[in-house]
């Protein structure tokens, strides 16, 4: 008997990483450093026994179970859009954005990775103009579509807030071959984090309250608080690991912080300047000055996002550093902004050159009119001046008769 339970033991398959990142993705205070990283497409086929999973050259782990959460493949995202009629690849950068706004209107949050609106920006990135040639989409389908898997994850995340067995974190272990799963610690941040698969329900508690002091309502689904809540309510003690008051709400401020910026809906040419924070608003800054050739004016995209980020200066989930997607989505935007402002400075020339030509010519000058009087003007003056006798001229002429006529008198009396 001992010896088959030492050979049952010795045949236990050992333990699979996987690159697979955990199912709510994005978050700065209980993220992961891996990256989401899709399914390998050259990996074996599943053996028949569907409880055993077999580990694939990149270390990611399959299932025949199908898969579970929010998290999809691009391919998945591509068969929904074409059931309604539309081809990804025809999509532009500036349609991605608008499919990002819908979704993250109706989740009061930004769309999580693997969500319809996230694949849909990634798969823009590759064409920022869309595909050459092809109609552009229908708006309103895709709006549409965003707006349904946004009521999706949403229900999701209210009912399965659990680690995924299709989306485990990394290093995770299965136990004896079967499907039961040791779920690893998540790695908590360089920042004071919460642990979800530790934490205790009277931290959770805490948690909640200093987050809802923060907001002034409730937090949402999605929210740190939240999802320590249901984590606790399977683990209500916890791992005896103590969290002070202090640092659960300094956690709870930052995280009701995250949510404000990514509630607050600053959409300026296609971006919500709320969430990028500063790192996203100096992005914007270098990228629209080395377009425009100058600072950019007031009224601008950098000048909007400057602004935000003073409100918010850690954004919300946007974290364009760590998404080479999203950071192109902002370059691209500060660009677009600056052809924009370039426009119409432009046109403001324009405008004042014809302003320039309409106005009336004006009078000439004094000395202008003087050089162009004739010179033969002239003489004809000096000499009426010439021949003109003064009166005293005319005076001293009589004054002479005068005396002539006395001493012709005086002549003649003699």
């Amino acid at each position: 008997m001992s010896n088959t339970m030492t050979e049952t033991v010795t045949r236990t398959p050992p333990a699979v990483m996987t690159t697979e990142v955990p199912l709510v993705a994005g978050d700065v205070l209980r993220a992961t450093d891996t990256p989401a990283v899709s399914p390998p497409t050259a990996s074996p086929p599943p053996p028949s026994n569907g409880s055993r999973r077999t580990g694939s050259p990149t270390g990611s782990v399959k299932s025949t179970k199908s898969s579970k959460g929010h998290r999809r493949t691009s391919s998945a995202a591509s068969d929904i859009a074409k059931a309604a009629g539309i081809d990804l690849d025809a999509v532009s950068m500036a349609e991605a954005r608008k499919v990002m706004s819908e979704e993250h209107k109706v989740l009061g949050f930004r769309p999580p990775h693997g969500s319809f609106a996230a694949e849909v920006q990634s798969i823009a990135a590759k064409h920022p103009e869309g595909k050459p040639g092809a109609s552009p989409p229908d708006t309103n389908k895709l709006k549409e579509i965003a707006r349904e898997d946004a009521l999706r994850i949403l229900a999701e995340r209210k009912t399965n807030t659990g680690a995924d067995k299709d989306a485990l974190p990394p290093n995770v272990k299965p136990v004896n071959g079967n499907d039961k799963h040791v779920t690893p610690a998540r790695h908590s941040p360089p920042a004071p984090g919460v642990n979800l698969n530790k934490i205790s329900a009277t931290a959770a508690r805490v948690l909640m309250s200093h987050e809802h002091r923060a907001l002034g309502f409730r937090p949402p689904p999605g929210s740190l608080a939240a999802e320590a809540q249901s984590a606790a309510a399977r683990h209500p003690d916890g791992d005896g690991t103590h969290l002070d008051d202090e640092t659960l709400r300094e956690i709870a401020l930052r995280d009701a912080e995250r949510i404000k910026a990514d509630r607050e809906l600053n959409i300026v040419e296609g971006v919500n300047v709320s969430t990028i924070g500063k790192d996203g608003a100096a992005v914007i800054q270098s990228e629209e000055t080395r377009a425009l050739g100058h600072p950019p004016p007031s009224g601008s995209l950098a000048s909007e996002a400057q602004s935000a980020a003073e409100r918010h200066p850690g954004g919300g989930s946007f974290k364009p550093d760590g998404n080479p997607a999203q950071l192109e989505e902002l370059k691209e935007a500060a660009r677009h902004d600056a052809e924009r402002l370039r426009a119409q400075e432009e046109s403001a020339k324009v405008q004042e050159a014809k302003e320039l030509e309409r106005r009336p010519p004006s009078p000439p000058k004094v000395d202008k009119a003087v050089e162009t009087e004739p010179l033969t003007e002239a003489p004809p003056e000096v000499v009426r001046t010439l021949t003109t006798t003064p009166p005293l001229s005319r005076t001293e002429t009589g004054d002479s008769v005068e005396i002539v006529g006395d001493v012709v008198g005086s002549t003649l009396l003699a």
